[in-house]
């Protein structure tokens, strides 16, 4: 094939831009872009695929020249869908496309509402919303001793996913335990201040989104996102449990969360249905994914005097999730 009739070939091929709110090394960036690829490797399609990290300017920059570095990338590209995962990505960048011609929309992993972003009713919006794993934790509570129900406490990022999780998590049915107290907190130092305060009061400590936590420059101590879960472990008096996959991953001892493959095997595969023309442009039903993985770090929770049901410890084994 001539170079020009390949240049025709591949500027003929639909075009499905991924927008990740996370940095590309974050875990779970990295596992719903594993779900993608496992997807495409499926496909028969001809398409042209095209990644953005946001969390990757983030680090080093503002974020409203991040924001303005995702906008410039999907204008360059000029998707026929965009696949927009986490909220901040839906917040800031693909929830301004909404009833427009192009591109359509395949929202991933959003934690709010797809009507918070006006996702409701738009033909050109289709997508999964992320629903925590939370009747998975309270079923799997480790029992009192004295027979009294848990008391829970939450602690997460101040961020659009962070603020999304909470909601979810004030608005669970916990019976017969209790939330006695939940905080979004700005930064490491308040992280620890919010763990430090729960030594009486609180049995589980949930532990959401912390990824990109703003770290003090003089702590050479805990710099990155697997110093966090490891002083949670080290410090706190409650047993710590993860909603996100990084947190065991991280050095935590028990997490139950989300599945990002199942997120981008899915969200591919609407993408891919949406742009086959022998499907014509009816979009996907939108749905939300109640898969969730279980992770468990044995040698954590063996020095809690924590055991957990075999059932766990073989899911977790399963889903690669089982550490020592």
């Amino acid at each position: 094939m001539s170079l020009g009739l390949l240049t025709m070939f591949n500027a003929s091929k639909p075009r499905i831009m991924v927008l990740q709110s996370m940095g590309s090394n974050a875990p779970w960036a990295s596992e719903v872009d594993a779900g993608i690829r496992s997807e495409l490797l499926r496909n028969r399609l001809p398409v042209s695929v095209e990644w953005h990290y946001m969390g990757d300017e983030l680090q080093q920059e503002s974020e409203s020249v991040a924001v303005a570095s995702a906008r410039r990338a999907v204008a360059r590209f000029d998707p026929d869908v965009l696949i927009a995962v986490d909220d901040e990505a839906n917040a800031q960048i693909a929830s301004g496309f909404t009833g427009l011609q192009r591109p359509r929309v395949v929202f991933v992993s959003i934690d709010e509402p797809p009507a918070r972003y006006r996702y409701d009713g738009q033909l050109n919006v289709a997508g999964i919303a992320e629903i925590l794993p939370l009747a998975a934790v309270r079923e799997a509570l480790p029992e009192a001793k004295d027979g009294n129900p848990r008391r829970i406490s939450a602690v997460g990022m101040d961020s659009a996913t962070g603020r999304a999780e909470m909601a979810q998590v004030r608005g669970g049915d916990w019976g017969p335990h209790r939330l006695v107290a939940a905080e979004l907190v700005p930064n490491f130092e308040q992280l620890k201040n919010f763990v430090e305060a729960r030594r009486t009061d609180t049995d589980i400590l949930l532990v959401l989104s912390y990824a990109g936590l703003e770290m003090p420059t003089s702590n050479a101590a805990v710099t990155v996102d697997t110093g966090i879960a490891e002083w949670i472990e080290a410090n706190a008096v409650p047993l710590p449990i993860g909603l996100h996959v990084a947190y065991v991953a991280d050095g935590g001892g028990l997490g139950f969360a989300p599945s990002p493959r199942d997120f981008g095997e899915r969200a591919m595969a609407m993408a891919i249905d949406w742009v086959d023309p022998s499907n014509g442009s009816v979009p996907p039903i939108m749905a939300v994914s109640e898969h969730f993985d279980v992770a468990i770090r044995e040698g954590k929770l063996r020095a809690r005097g924590v055991s957990m049901p075999s059932i766990y410890i073989e899911t977790a084994r399963l889903g690669g999730r089982y550490f020592p």
